[in-house]
This record gives C-alpha cells, structure tokens and sequence, in this order.
C-alpha cells in the first residue's frame, strides 16, 4: 500500500514540475515566424523595481504563467518582467530573430539572455524605422537558452513578440520597407503634383494642399516608425514629440486649404473666422506640447483630430445648405477621416494598440483615399470655377453683341482663343499619347522582370506556378506527357558558409547557364524554385526522356568546373524526376510531390544521382 501511494506522489510531483517548466520554443519548428503566444510574468506585489538577479532568485512556483499572444502591461515605474526559453536539439548553434511590437509610452526596455547555469547577459535591442525592436539570438548546440524581458511603461501598453528564422525575417522585414516606401512616396508625389499646379495657376489653395500632403507623409512615417526618436536615440526626450507637432500643423494647413477653397470668408464669414481662430489655437498648442509628456499629448492629439474632422463636417453642411455642388463629398471626406481618427488614435493612445503596425495596408489605404478625394476636390472646384468662368464670359459676349462696333472685335478674340485652346487640346493629346506609350513600355518591363529570377536569369517560382497549370491543362487536353525535372545542389550549403554568400550566387548563375544550355526545345522551361532548388517542366516528355535529360545535366555540372575569384568548386546535383500520364486525380501539385519524393531518395542514396518516383505511389 505505500509503495503505491509513493508511486503515485512522485507522478504528481513530475506532473507540478512539467507544468511549471519553462514556456519552450524549439528552434527546429520555426520555419516561419512564430507568433510568442504562451510565457511567464513574474508578479510584484511590493511594487518594487526588481533587478535582474533578485528575478533569478525567485522561485519558479511564485511565478504568473500567462497563454497569450499579447502582452499586456500597466504604468508601472518599477516596471514588468516576462521569461521565455529557446532550445536548440541541433548539433550546431543556431541564430533566430526576436522582433518586438514598439510604442511610445515604453520608456524602457531590456532583454536578458542566460545559457544554462552561466550568467545572465544583456543582448541588445535595436530599434528600426518598421517600429520594432529587434535582436539576432545565436542558442548553442544542444542548449536552451532563457530570455527575461524587461519592460517599463508611462501608460498602458500591449504589444506581442514574434519569432523568425533568417529567411522570415529579412523577407518580412523587406515587403514591409518596400510597402512603406511606396505609401510615403506616392503622398509625397501628390505633394509634388500640387506644388507644380500652383507655379501653373497661382491657385493659393494649391499651395496649401502642398503643404498639407507633405505633413501627412510624415506623419504617416512617424506612424510606421521612421520618427525622431528612432533618428536621435539617444535623445530620449524626443519620444513622441513629433506626433502632436504633424497632426496640428496637417489640421492647420487642411482648414486652411478648405477656407480658401471655398472662399468662406464670403460665403460663410462667421465660420471663415472661427476656423481661423481654431487654426491660431493649434499653433499655439505645438510649443506647448513639448511640455507635456507622451500620453496627454496623445489624448490632446485625438481631440485635436477628431475636432478638426467635426470642423470639415459643419462646413460641409453649411455648404450643402448653400447648395454647394462640393458640399456633399467634403462630407465624405471629413465622415472618412472622423472614422479613421476614432478607430485608430483613440485605440493607439487609450488603450495602447499598436494598430498601426497590425494593419498596415489599412493605413495605407485611408492616407491614400483621404490625399485622392481631397486632390479630386480641388480639382472639382477648379472646375467648377472654370465653367463659372466660361458662364461669365458668355454673358459677356451676349451684352457685347448688342454693340455693333465691339461685335467684330469680340469675334476676333473669340477666333483667337478658339485656335489657343485647339493648340492646348492638341499638345495635351500628344502629351497624353506618349504618356500613355510610356507607361505601356514600362508594364511590359514590370511584367518581365515579375516572372525572372534576377540572380540566375531564369524564370521565377511565380512564373513556374502559372506555366506548370497551363502545361498540365495543355497535357491532359492534348493527351501527351508532361514531365517535372527537380535539382538540389548537394551541399550547397556549405559552400556559402564556406567561401561566402557571394560566391554561393556566382554558382547559381553558372549552374543556370548549364541548365540553358541543356534544354534544346524551346518548349521546356526552366524556373529557379527557390534557394538552390530549380525545377524543369518539360511538355511532350515520358519519364525515359526526362530521365536522360536529368543525366545528361548532372554529368555536365559533376564534370564543370565553378571558379569564384581564386577558388575552384566541384559541384553535383541530386535530381528528382516524376511523369503525368493521364492518371487519374492527378494535380500540378501531386506532380511536384513525386518529383520531390523522387529529390528526396536521390539525397538519401548519397547524392549525386537520379530517382523517379511514380505518381501513383504517392
């Protein structure tokens, strides 16, 4: 009896262990980004600033184990600690990527890094211009690496941690610069725009729409990160200063725009005069946003913006009331801003969301369809003033034809303009033709280099999804084969650490010059699929042909010689060949499944050869 009551002491006692280990991430699953959804918090009920050796002192069990993908933390001045451990089962260190949501209201943040029993270091968090903190972690063969966040905030703050392995990161990090780039740039050109129609027309209002889309463009890359604080960081008390200064100064130049526009100090002259009082009032408020901290400025932003955006709506009303033609999509406008400022400023400073981060292209979006509609409104105003114009013009000349003598002149000039306006229309036509022949040229550049590998001069993984489907369909409708071809370069990962990255490229390029060379139909195509993995569609070709083409090209590679500056490689490739043969329940994909099952006994023979795996083996 008590041996049992033993036994089943220690099962409970493995069972309290096992659930208060640790939250572990192994390194071999993160493939991807891995989004950091389960930690420890270590609670603080003395409100005490905790160091990072009295934290190590703390007994596990006193830990607060939280199953979240976001971390949530109050104003705190002692701040919040969290843990999380790394493991690396391989036989060699391993370096991932830590990338950390950033804000405004955190003051402080520190990350610790402890191998096995050896002391605690500090690891380094940079801070990017994409609003995030990252750090590159190398954990050792076989060892587990813990983490201790250390994180202090003025308000109240959430943020997540993701996880990435090198090729997620640089391609996250690069689609998100590349987006963000395209954004600012694309406001700054309707900036540019506008600047070049007012040295056209003199039109005042012009000018301030120039003013207005270039504050938008920084303050849309404030919002993405590329503030002052991340210039200057080591001026810690330029966190979040720039923020207010954008919104008030955007307000400034967008109420003055629509003053102008519209010429409300004759058409609403009590309305023209409190908007420019307004406007006197958020100048005032940029110097004295220096003086307050980050969260009442934040909350002085919002109102600030959402008054604005009431502004725009009562002065579109107004114009409604007055019958004004614009009234209507100024309302538009100012419902569409009064949303995105509701949504997304109250929820950043209020509840500390980073949403600006978690929906980017909605950002992008609603900066873009606020400068387009402003832009078309000033357009739709000139307009409108044009025909105002032609209208003044016409009674004019109706008043003057009543006059004998001025009858003949007033033609005259009537002939003149007819003939500058038919010159302008013809200019404008040209204009427009060679616009037109130039943006056809460069979509057809676009197109090509979207379906090229640049590095190797071949078609791309993109190019290879579209033409494998239109072979398959073409096979399956003609009744002919259709082989796929799949090559790997054995080792080749040791060639880049051994001789660099830079002569890794220069193999793939003579590597794909070898594959050009071996295809002889103008039919098979040839796509890098990815990394050093290329794949062969060959129409129109059994599985002994593809097979003796896959031979004849691992011979060629095993009898070439790679040179790299002073060095010379020899290199092989495995190959993995799988036929369609009008099977049944047969997709592209199920092709390339056999023709990778195929690669993978080929690696697994010892390399160097040739496999067929049959499709319906699968």
């Amino acid at each position: 009896m008590y041996k049992y009551f033993a036994m089943l002491f220690t099962v409970l006692i493995i069972f309290n262990q096992s659930a208060m280990a640790t939250p572990v991430y192994n390194i071999e699953t993160l493939n991807t980004e891995k989004l950091v959804n389960h930690y420890w918090k270590i609670p603080n009920e003395n409100k005490q600033k905790l160091l990072l050796s009295q934290i190590q002192k703390i007994a596990q069990s006193d830990w607060q184990r939280v199953q979240n993908n976001v971390f949530n933390i109050t104003n705190s001045p002692q701040g919040h600690w969290f843990v999380l451990e790394l493991a690396n089962n391989f036989t060699t260190d391993k370096s991932i990527y830590i990338s950390i949501l950033n804000n405004s209201f955190i003051t402080q943040m520190q990350l610790y890094g402890q191998n096995n029993d050896l002391a605690a270091k500090d690891i380094p968090l940079l801070l990017t211009n994409s609003n995030l903190r990252i750090s590159r972690i190398t954990v050792p063969a076989q060892q587990k690496t813990k983490l201790f966040l250390h994180v202090v905030a003025e308000h109240k703050v959430s943020f997540n941690i993701k996880l990435y392995d090198t090729n997620s990161f640089i391609k996250n990090h690069s689609s998100h610069q590349f987006n963000t780039g395209i954004a600012i740039g694309g406001i700054v050109c309707l900036a540019l725009i506008e600047l070049f129609w007012f040295f056209a027309s003199g039109l005042k209002s012009a000018l301030l729409l120039t003013g207005y889309f270039m504050t938008r463009a920084m303050l849309l890359a404030i919002l993405l990160g590329l503030n002052l604080f991340y210039l200057l960081p080591d001026m810690p008390e330029l966190r979040g200063v720039d923020l207010p200064l954008l919104i008030a100064l955007s307000s400034v130049f967008y109420l003055w725009f629509i003053v102008e526009l519209f010429n409300l100090s004759q058409q609403a002259p009590q309305l023209s005069r409190f908007i420019r009082y307004f406007c006197w009032l958020l100048l005032l408020y940029i110097p004295l946003s220096l003086l307050l901290n980050v969260p009442e400025n934040s909350f002085i932003s919002i109102i600030l913006y959402i008054s604005t955006s009431i502004i725009v709506a009562f002065t579109a009303y107004t114009l409604i009331k007055q019958h004004n033609q614009l009234g209507t999509l100024l309302a538009l406008v100012a419902v569409l801003q009064l949303m995105f400022a509701t949504a997304i400023l109250s929820s950043s400073a209020l509840f500390g969301l980073n949403l600006i981060h978690y929906h980017d292209n909605l950002i992008y979006s609603a900066f873009w369809v606020n400068g387009i509609l402003i832009s078309f409104l000033l357009s739709r105003q000139y307009y409108f003033e044009s025909k105002d114009k032609e209208v003044a013009q016409r009674h004019a000349l109706e008043h003057a034809i009543s006059s004998t003598n001025a009858q003949n002149e007033l033609l005259h000039v009537q002939k003149e303009s007819q003939d500058l306006l038919e010159q302008h229309v013809q200019e404008r036509t040209l204009e427009l033709n060679i616009a037109l022949q130039e943006l056809e040229e460069a979509n057809r550049e676009l197109e090509r280099k979207n379906t090229l590998d640049e590095l190797t001069g071949l078609n791309n993984r993109r190019f290879y999804d579209q033409k494998v489907l239109a072979e398959f369909r073409r096979s399956k409708r003609n009744l002919t084969p259709l082989s796929l071809l799949l090559i790997d370069i054995d080792h080749f990962k040791k060639v880049n650490d051994t001789y660099g990255h830079l002569a890794g490229d220069h193999c793939l390029q003579q590597l794909a010059k070898i594959m050009k060379e071996s295809l002889k139909r103008s039919t098979d195509i040839g796509c890098r699929y990815g990394g050093e993995e290329f794949c062969l569609i060959l129409p129109d070709t059994d599985t002994l042909g593809a097979i003796e083409l896959a031979e004849n090209l691992r011979r060629k590679v095993s009898q070439s010689i790679f040179e790299f500056e002073d060095t010379t490689l020899n290199l092989t490739i495995s190959c993995g060949v799988s036929t369609y043969q009008q099977q049944d329940n047969v997709t592209p994909e199920k092709i390339f499944a056999a023709a990778d099952k195929a690669l993978y006994q080929a690696k697994h023979k010892g390399r160097n050869q040739t496999w067929q795996f049959a499709i319906d083996d699968l």
